[in-house]
C-alpha cells in the first residue's frame, strides 16, 4: 500500500487554477434533496456521458438509494455551470457504531466503478472540483472511502496531486471481444480444449441461457441466489449477502441487467449477474455449483457468454475487481484480458476496502 503524508488544510482553501478558469466548485446534496436530484437530473448527464459505465445508470443508483439502511443517507456532489449541471458523483454517508460517520460510493462494495458522470466529467477544473471537496472534508476530519476509481480517471488523478489520502491499487481485467483465441498462449489454449473434451466425452447436455426479459432476470436470480447459498452455506459469508438483490434488480429491469447460465445435465452449474451499457458488459455476481467442480462450470459459462456476447455486438467484457492471489488472478488470465487498475482513496488504511 502507498500512504501519502496527511497535511492540514487552510480553513479557506484557495481554487486550483483550473477551477479558477471555469469559476466552479462542488456543491453536496444529502438525503432527500440528494435522491430528488438523481431522479431529475441524472437520466441526462448519464445519457450525456458516453464513457460513463453501467455502474453509474440512474436505475442502479437509484435501486441503492432504496437499500440504504436506517443511519445512511445519500450524498450527491454536483458541479454546474450557472444552473446546468456538469457532472455528479453518486455518493453516501453512513453513521456507523460509535456515531462515526463515513463517506462512500453510493452502492460500494458493489460498485465496482466509480466515476464522476455527466457530459462535463472530462472538463478541466470539473475533477479538481470534487478533488478539493473531498480533500478538505477528509481534512476536517470526516472519514471517507473512495473505492474503485479508475486510475486514469481525472478524479484520481487529482487525488493523487493532494495530500492526506491513504491509496491503493486493485487490478481489474478487462476482456476484449470476440476472445483472441489464437493469441493466447498455447498452454491456455490447452486447458480450454481439454475442458470441452471432458464435457463431451462425459455425452452431458449442456444448456446455456441468457435472460431477455425483467420477468425472466427475476427467476434466474433465484437459482443464482441458490448457488451462492451453496457455496457459502459452511463458510462465512461474503460482504453484502444481506443485500435485497431481487428488489435490485426489479429497479435495474432487463434494460441494464441479465443473468446468462448453464446447467449440465439439467443441473444449475453455473450463472452470471452481469450489467450491460451499449457494447460493454460488466460482470458483477458469479455463482458455481460447487458439486460440479470436476467439470469446471465457471470456465464453461465464461467460453459461453463470451461467445453469446461476441455474437451480440458487445466488445468489451469486463471482469472486474480481482485478489491479487494466484488463484484469481490464474482464472481470469486465461481470457487474455487487459489489466488495468483502480485505486482506493481512504482517510485511514482501515477504509481501503475489499482485497
Amino acid at each position: 500500500m502507498n500512504t501519502r503524508g496527511h497535511t492540514a488544510v487552510r480553513p479557506r482553501q484557495r481554487l486550483s487554477q483550473r477551477q479558477q478558469q471555469l469559476d466552479i466548485a462542488a456543491r453536496a446534496l444529502e438525503g432527500d434533496a440528494a435522491t430528488l436530484w438523481i431522479r431529475e437530473h441524472w437520466s441526462a448527464l448519464y445519457a450525456g456521458d458516453p464513457h460513463a459505465s453501467a455502474y453509474a445508470s440512474p436505475q442502479w443508483l437509484l435501486a441503492w438509494v432504496a437499500q440504504l439502511p436506517e443511519g445512511s443517507t445519500p450524498l450527491i456532489l454536483t458541479v454546474a455551470e450557472g444552473n446546468t449541471p456538469l457532472a455528479a458523483l453518486a455518493l453516501a454517508r453512513h453513521v456507523e457504531q460509535g456515531d462515526r460517520q463515513i463517506v462512500s460510493p453510493l452502492s460500494a462494495p458493489h460498485a465496482e466503478c466509480v466515476e464522476v458522470v455527466g457530459p462535463g466529467a472530462s472538463r478541466p477544473g470539473v475533477a479538481a472540483a470534487m478533488a478539493d471537496y473531498l480533500t478538505q472534508r477528509a481534512n476536517s476530519g470526516l472519514a471517507i472511502a473512495l473505492t474503485d476509481v479508475p486510475a486514469e480517471s481525472p478524479l484520481a488523478r487529482e487525488l493523487l496531486s493532494r495530500s492526506g489520502w491513504h491509496t491503493r491499487h486493485v487490478p481489474n481485467a478487462l476482456v476484449h471481444l470476440p476472445l483472441a483465441w489464437q493469441s493466447m498462449a498455447p498452454s491456455m489454449r490447452r486447458q480450454h480444449a481439454k475442458r470441452e473434451r471432458r464435457l463431451r466425452t462425459g455425452a452431458h447436455d449442456i444448456v446455456y441461457r441468457r435472460t431477455r426479459t425483467t420477468g425472466e432476470l427475476l427467476a434466474a436470480y433465484e437459482v443464482l441466489d441458490q448457488l451462492h447459498s451453496a457455496r457459502w452455506d459452511s463458510s462465512p459469508s461474503p460482504t453484502g449477502t444481506d443485500i435485497r438483490w431481487s428488489d435490485i434488480l426489479r429497479h435495474c429491469t432487463s434494460g441494464v441487467a441479465f443473468i446468462a447460465s448453464i446447467t449440465i445435465d439439467g443441473i444449475p452449474a453455473a450463472s452470471q449477474l452481469c450489467l450491460f451499457r451499449s457494447q460493454v458488459c460488466f460482470s458483477l455476481r458469479p455463482a458455481m455449483n460447487p458439486h460440479l467442480g470436476r467439470l469446471a462450470p465457471g470456465h464453461l459459462l465464461l467460453r459461453r457468454l463470451s461467445d453469446d456476447l461476441s455474437s451480440a455486438g458487445f466488445t468489451e467484457l469486463d471482469l472486474g475487481r480481482t485478489k491479487e492471489t494466484s488463484g484469481q488472478l490464474g482464472y481470469k488470465q486465461q481470457y487474455f484480458p487487459e489489466w488495468k487498475k483502480s485505486m482506493s482513496f481512504c482517510t485511514h488504511p482501515s477504509l481501503s476496502g475489499p482485497e
